[in-house]
């Protein structure tokens, strides 16, 4: 009987992977302009884009794996992108450490760079607790790295953040996860990067980032802890933080947590510069947007549409055996016209997120067709959904969201480290997409770095935009 489900399962896989390069093979209303395989090392994190340069991080370790650092490629002709050079060790490319997460201020010449350690179940990564004992076996503590891009083939190390958490120190569990860069609009020299901290208390940290060499702690804040949410972390991650965004005025945040939902804080104080400043409520706990259970606990993305009253959720549901599998996540619209009273009012799946299609166990390991980063303009929607490519999504009518665009790339035929939690297919777009020049630049874990364009409707929205991305407030 084992034997049979093995097989069952197995054929299951192959059938979706038929299924989709049938339903799926030609892109929609999307040119692909450029492409690097980024050494089709595999495991490929996020981009940040700072003049004709584009850094992209790795999900996983270096030492057990080549080329794990900073990769630097050349966009300055967007058709043929190369890759100029990479951060390696000593700064990057480090033990038990992924630079999981970017940013670059372009007019400040600065990279950020968030350096954490990362899983060795799902990032490949690994732990040496006789060289690094007292890092938990990483090579170094969970920090923020900041980089001079005056030669921008050569960043140069300028200050280092440490966030004091590693492996096993549950004196510290707030460990990052990932940031929203806000730059205050009234002074643009005043930059503040908004940590989401899962494993606290607490589960949000606000650091100025003015002064590059003087970081320094604004504000923190816990649902659990100052809100009054009632879930415990672990129940299931109910009051873990995922990720959040800030309004571009930086008065209000919203969050997304895994087991808890959505709903907003009032962040005016942050804003103001007030001393001392106070995160409260805006949205009360008990009105949450909370849909876990009974659907899974993975609420990943909080995003607003620029000039309208709806923000973007996305759920990031991982495969079996790691989460819950198939039907994965997909997006929401959520109207918060009455920011004490959020509701949906929509939502957009894929053919594969349909609930009925499911076998009982969760579907085949490794494969995933769930939501993951969205990025917006005022009517269109650009989410990567790993397995489900680049989704392009009409949000003008919020409650019957639309497909007008869509992108798988050609897969590699092999890479240097297969992702072991998302494995099971061969296409995984992840990162944020981020608009350069009317062109839409995004990066699959698994075959690198994309360069589109993209032609359907309301493209005008895309292709009018010097620079936008969804964990930014940059313009």
């Amino acid at each position: 009987m084992d034997q049979l489900k093995i097989v069952a399962v197995a054929v299951l896989g192959l059938l979706l992977i038929i299924s989709f390069e049938f339903f799926h093979k030609s892109p929609s209303n999307v040119q692909l302009v450029g492409y690097n395989d980024l050494l089709a090392r595999g495991m490929n994190a996020a981009l940040a884009i700072a003049g004709n340069y584009v850094y992209v991080g790795s999900r996983t370790e270096g030492e057990t794996h080549q080329n794990a650092g900073v990769l630097i490629v050349d966009v300055s002709d967007p058709s043929r992108p190369k890759i100029v050079g990479q951060i390696k060790a000593p700064d990057e490319a480090l033990l038990g450490m992924t630079s999981r997460e970017l940013r670059a201020v372009p007019d400040k010449k600065l990279l950020i760079v968030l350096n954490f350690s990362c899983s060795t179940a799902i990032h490949a990564c690994t732990r040496d607790k006789n060289r690094f004992p007292n890092t938990g076996g990483a090579a170094e503590k969970d920090n923020l790295k900041f980089y001079n891009l005056s030669d921008p083939v050569n960043p140069k190390l300028i200050s280092t953040y440490d966030f004091g958490t590693f492996p096993g120190n549950t004196q510290n569990p707030a460990k990052p996860h990932e940031f929203f860069l806000w730059r205050d609009p009234k002074n643009s020299d005043r930059i503040l990067l908004y940590f989401s901290t899962p494993g606290g208390p607490p589960a949000l940290k606000v650091l100025d980032a003015s002064d590059p060499k003087n970081i320094t702690l604004v504000a923190s804040w816990d649902a659990q802890v100052d809100g009054g949410l009632q879930e415990k972390r672990g129940d299931p991650d109910g009051a873990a933080l995922h990720s959040l965004s800030v309004s571009d005025d930086g008065k209000i945040a919203y969050l997304s947590y895994l087991g808890a939902g959505f709903f907003m804080i009032d962040t005016s104080e942050i804003a103001e510069g007030k001393p001392n400043p106070k995160i409260h409520l805006l949205t009360p706990i008990e009105n949450r947007v909370d849909y876990a259970p009974p659907y899974p606990p993975e609420n990943h993305s909080a995003v607003k549409i620029p000039n309208r009253d709806i923000v973007i959720t996305t759920d990031e549901v991982y495969p079996k055996p790691t989460a819950d599998g198939c039907p994965w996540g997909w997006m929401r619209l959520i109207d918060i016209k009455d920011v004490k009273r959020p509701k949906i009012v929509g939502e957009y799946k894929l053919p594969e997120n349909d609930e009925k299609q499911c076998p009982k166990d969760g579907g085949p390991v490794g494969i995933t067709f769930t939501s993951h980063n969205p990025t917006l303009t005022e009517d269109l929607a650009l989410v990567t959904w790993h397995a489900g490519g680049l989704q392009i999504i009409d949000t003008t009518d919020p409650a019957h969201p639309k497909q007008v665009g869509v992108f798988y790339p050609e897969p590699l035929p092999k890479v240097g480290v297969e992702d072991p939690a998302l494995g099971g297919h061969p296409i995984a777009m992840w990162s944020y997409p981020v608009i350069k020049d009317g062109l839409i630049y995004l990066i699959d874990i698994r075959n690198g770095l994309y360069i589109l364009r993209y032609t359907g409707p309301y493209a005008d929205q895309v292709n009018k935009l010097k620079f936008l991305e969804g964990n930014s407030s940059l313009r």
